[in-house]
């Protein structure tokens, strides 16, 4: 039996503004409905999907459903870049989704050259 390749989705943009981190978020959903559970990094502008947000001010949908689907779907933990987070002065406190654990990455390169596939959004 080949062995299967490990995926990885890397959440970058903001949460508003365009559709790109929607389709993300609903691209890990897709995939870990067919069983094929990536692990997801959140990082750049990325870490603003992960702040609690209003956004009908501005006519938007609120991607906070989304989020916190991943866990009731097997993505149990929300890999992070530190320095991501430190250069938009967002601490982990600002941080809550339900039933996902948050894990710090300290040197993102590695990490995703650690993974078989990337899909960016």
């Amino acid at each position: 039996m080949a062995q299967e390749k490990t995926l990885l989705a890397m959440c970058r943009h903001a949460p508003y503004g365009h559709t790109i981190a929607r389709e993300g978020l609903e691209a890990v959903l897709a995939c870990a409905a067919m069983d094929q559970v990536p692990e997801v990094l959140f990082i750049n502008d990325g870490v603003l999907q992960l702040l609690e947000q209003n956004p009908k001010t501005i006519g938007e949908k609120n991607l906070r459903r989304n989020l916190q689907a991943l866990p009731m779907f097997g993505v149990e933990t929300l890999h992070v870049c530190r320095r991501s987070l430190e250069e938009r002065g967002i601490s982990l406190d600002n941080i809550d989704v339900p039933g996902a654990a948050l894990a710090l990455v300290d040197n993102p390169g590695p990490y995703i050259a650690g993974f078989d596939q990337v899909l960016s959004f």
